[in-house]
């Protein structure tokens, strides 16, 4: 399954857990959330290409920023930005 239809069929659960506190992880078995509350959003981009490698691409997806690593394997949703300035 590629990442948007991961992204697709994600379940309410974890839609309805979005929060700008955290950045979420979602790969094909599973999804995680790691902390993100004070990082600025240097830090946030620094965070997400230490899980997903330096080779990203940043888009929106129902209003968040999310980066897809290279492979379209891993997706990072990053609910607390709403725009693409500065990805």
């Amino acid at each position: 399954m590629d990442y948007q239809e991961r992204l697709k069929n994600l379940p309410p659960e974890v839609m309805t857990a979005f929060s700008e506190s955290f950045i979420f992880l979602i790969s094909n078995d599973k999804v995680q959330h790691f902390p993100a509350r004070d990082l600025t959003q240097a830090e946030m981009i620094q965070r997400v290409k230490e899980k997903l490698g330096e080779a990203v691409t940043w888009s929106l997806w129902q209003g968040f920023v999310i980066a897809v690593n290279s492979e379209e394997t891993c997706v990072a949703v990053l609910p607390k930005y709403h725009q693409l300035d500065g990805f």
